[in-house]
């Protein structure tokens, strides 16, 4: 572990001798988003990974740029990861349930799914407990919000009984796919290619927020608080550093989990019933009106 994190470092201390700066784009208009990660404590992926250099990597990269980010748990990975989460909670990050196996909520009954949110729960509300956190959050799994009208609305009354605080995401970004090119370079990549995946991953992240920012002023006529979906996986640990610095330098405040949900954006009703992985800002655009209540 030691020799993986030393040569991240080294690596990013060097970045900007080596990269040509991922482009950045100053607005004095406020602007502010929310950090979140899938799948604590570490996304499972198709090459054994390093947990505790994932996790170290991702707390030290928020804890330079002070913030605050939540971080939505498989609970069925609660009980061997145990102190990677219990530092995630000591450092003042909020934790919410993302079911027990994360499975796909339109691939399963609403009962099935309600029982895997319930396990989830029952591993996860006594560490919530313990370090005093009260507040409840939920996120879907790969972000399927159910593929018919009465599955979605079963459950979110489900969810709204059991005071779940549901955190959508206004930019998702294809980070699976990234890492898997990083995996695919081996535990120690080529210099070269190494950076050249950094600005190419960086810069996708940046082009997704512009265009969730875009979706915005379509969709609501203003801008809205952002969130940020990052999955708690490789690449986004060991380039989580860069990428916070460059939104930064887009003109954006980091914001808590809490503050983002204060934006009347997320209280919009919507009716979206596809099957693919949309931000929410689409979620509203692709509603089916007949689902919506009258104006």
């Amino acid at each position: 572990m030691k020799k993986n994190i030393l040569f991240i470092v080294l690596s990013l201390f060097f970045v900007q001798a080596v990269l040509s700066a991922p482009k950045s784009k100053k607005n004095k208009a406020k602007k502010e988003i929310c950090i979140s990660f899938d799948e604590l404590p570490v996304a499972v992926g198709f090459q054994d990974v390093d947990r505790d250099a994932v996790s170290y990597l991702i707390l030290q990269a928020l804890k330079k740029y002070e913030i605050k980010a939540i971080g939505f748990v498989v609970g069925e990975q609660i009980h061997e990861s145990f102190d990677l989460l219990g530092e995630w909670l000591n450092n003042g990050h909020a934790m919410g349930n993302m079911t027990y196996s994360n499975q796909d909520f339109n691939q399963l009954g609403i009962g099935q799914f309600i029982d895997d949110i319930k396990h989830g729960e029952k591993e996860l509300d006594p560490m919530l407990l313990g370090f005093g956190q009260k507040n409840r959050y939920f996120r879907y799994p790969y972000l399927h919000y159910g593929n018919t009208s009465e599955k979605k609305n079963q459950l979110s009354l489900y969810l709204d009984n059991k005071k779940y605080a549901v955190v959508p995401a206004t930019v998702v970004i294809e980070d699976y796919l990234y890492n898997m090119s990083l995996d695919k370079m081996g535990k120690e990549p080529d210099t070269s290619e190494y950076f050249a995946l950094m600005n190419e991953y960086i810069n996708h992240v940046l082009d997704e927020i512009e265009a969730s920012e875009r979706l915005s002023i379509e969709v609501l006529n203003r801008p809205c608080k952002q969130i940020l979906k990052l999955r708690a996986n490789r690449i986004n640990a060991v380039f989580l550093d860069e990428m916070l610095g460059a939104i930064k330098e887009m003109g954006y405040k980091f914001i808590s989990v809490e503050k983002a949900l204060k934006d009347k954006a997320f209280h919009r009703p919507e009716a979206y019933f596809g099957a693919g992985t949309v931000n929410f800002l689409q979620m509203l655009k692709e509603s089916d009106p007949d689902h919506l209540p009258a104006q």
